[in-house]
């Protein structure tokens, strides 16, 4: 995860840290989606509290609210921060406190279309289907 700032970074946040200050409006998403669930942990890791002042449905929502100016920061992906290009920046969350979301990959055995399931799961975990993914934002399995 990283945490979305507008691109003037109005509440100075620097860490995820900075999050747990009253003073810091803070956008997340509900506690049952996944990007809230991956929020909580990474607020667990760090040891801190965080009392948004929204909860929103998904991250798409979160990252506008940061996009908009209505809040000083949001917990979302990586990718989602590079998707929104200069709209937002990013402060990186150390390798110690922070958390993700698994993507697993398999076909299924009684699948029609077989062969092609195959040469896409070979694709993406092949150098180029890396570099891809790399390239948006994603860490190698």
């Amino acid at each position: 995860m990283e945490v979305a700032v507008p691109p003037n970074n109005p509440a100075k946040v620097t860490s995820v840290n900075d999050l747990a200050k009253k003073s810091v409006k803070v956008a997340l998403c509900q506690p049952q989606v996944p990007c809230g669930v991956v929020a909580a942990e990474v607020f667990k890791n760090a040891g801190i509290t965080v009392k948004p002042v929204t909860l929103q449905p998904d991250v798409k929502s979160v990252l506008t609210q940061v996009e908009t100016d209505n809040v000083d920061a949001g917990m979302v992906y990586v990718t989602d921060v590079m998707a929104a290009g200069s709209k937002v920046n990013g402060v990186t969350i150390p390798a110690g406190e922070d958390a993700s979301t698994l993507y697993p990959i398999a076909t299924i055995g009684s699948s029609t279309h077989k062969s092609i399931a195959q040469a896409f799961v070979a694709y993406v975990l092949s150098p180029a289907g890396q570099q891809v993914l790399t390239a948006a934002g994603f860490e190698k399995p």
